[in-house]
């Protein structure tokens, strides 16, 4: 029978089995500095194509996501200058005259974008104006603030005095598409 100081001998003369014998006895001990415990190039190429991965799936979703936060932002606003343009209309008769020109705080034309005396615009993203006014009807347009700008695509929205809600969803320009008379997406 073989007592373990034998087997300890046996085992020192083999490298393989030295490793194992090393992890057996819970010991750490690197052969070499060389040796050092990292991670393998495969392994962080491995993780690195896990989070190009994710990332492949997750930013489209964001982008939609903040999109759709941005055109909900610019349909409020468009909403709360329809309120202004009904105070205006008030307060004067008719929606023409509404947008401030010259910056004066008193409305001096009928078309534009919109000033601080109708409303105040939230969104960064969109640029709302006035496309149309005069007594009896006006058309309130959100378009995109820039053509770099993430919602760029999207499509213009309007809102006009009658509470017709519209769309350009293929941003074609014009309302006249299927499914471009709602602002439902």
């Amino acid at each position: 029978m073989l007592d373990v100081r034998t087997a300890m001998q046996y085992l020192n003369q083999r490298p393989l089995a030295r490793s194992a014998a090393r992890l057996s006895t819970g010991k750490r001990e690197c052969a070499s500095p060389r040796k050092a415990v990292a991670f393998s190039l495969i392994e962080v190429m491995v993780a690195l194509a896990i989070v190009a991965i994710l990332l492949a799936l997750a930013v489209p979703v964001y982008q939609g996501y903040s999109v759709r936060a941005y055109r909900t932002q610019a349909q409020a606003d468009l909403l709360r200058c329809a309120q202004g343009m009904e105070r205006h209309a008030a307060l004067t008769t008719g929606y023409g005259d509404a947008v401030d020109g010259n910056g004066d705080g008193v409305g001096d034309r009928s078309t534009g974008p919109v000033s601080g005396n109708l409303c105040r615009v939230a969104s960064s993203h969109y640029r709302i104006s006035v496309r149309t006014a005069d007594a009896a009807r006006f058309v309130l347009r959100a378009e995109a603030a820039s053509g770099s700008s993430p919602v760029g695509s999207d499509g213009a929205l309007e809102l006009d005095s009658t509470g017709e809600r519209r769309w350009d969803r293929n941003g074609d320009g014009d309302f006249g598409d299927e499914g471009e008379r709602s602002w439902d997406p």
